[in-house]
């Protein structure tokens, strides 16, 4: 009879743990979009301001700690040594990372885009480049957090929930 109790016990921790992850793998990914959208916004300064160029400015936003949770910058820095390609590097570096992260499809996609054009243009088309995936990745932000909002309790609830029944079914 008390393992019987212990059992239903794991079944409602287990169902509310899973709730809980779900719900804070929304929250990461809230970050990791504000966090994408700052090394944007630095890669856009490095151009304007110093005019970096391309191995320089992925070195200088992997050793900064703000980005450090993203080991994309880390893995493309290494596959630029021996590629020299960025786009390669980058789509590369995203796949790599993807099991990481708590990104979409969708915004993997958008970042990877972003590779495909980035260091195609001139100065000002860099900046423009930049711009337009800041711009892209704010929509995304955007619409994380309602996500979260929207969803996070719900998952979180939902587990609980899921557990309770099971252990009344089981009772």
């Amino acid at each position: 009879m008390t393992l019987k109790y212990a059992g239903i016990a794991v079944f409602i921790f287990t169902c509310t743990a899973a709730g809980f992850m779900k719900s804070l793998s929304l929250s990461r990914r809230v970050k990791e979009l504000e966090t994408f959208i700052s090394a944007l916004s630095f890669i856009a300064t490095e151009i304007r301001y110093f005019a970096s160029p391309t191995p320089v400015i992925i070195s200088k936003i992997k050793s900064k700690e703000e980005y450090a949770g993203l080991h994309v910058f880390e893995i493309c820095e290494k596959n630029l040594l021996t590629t020299h390609d960025f786009k390669k590097s980058w789509t590369s570096a995203l796949d790599a990372s993807k099991q990481y992260l708590s990104l979409d499809a969708g915004d993997i996609e958008t970042l990877k885009c972003f590779g495909n054009t980035f260091g195609t243009t001139d100065i000002e088309g860099e900046l423009a480049n930049c711009e337009h995936y800041i711009n892209s990745m704010k929509v995304r932000l955007e619409s994380a957090r309602i996500d979260k909002t929207k969803r996070g309790r719900m998952y979180s609830s939902l587990g609980l929930l899921t557990g309770v029944l099971i252990a009344a079914v089981l009772i």
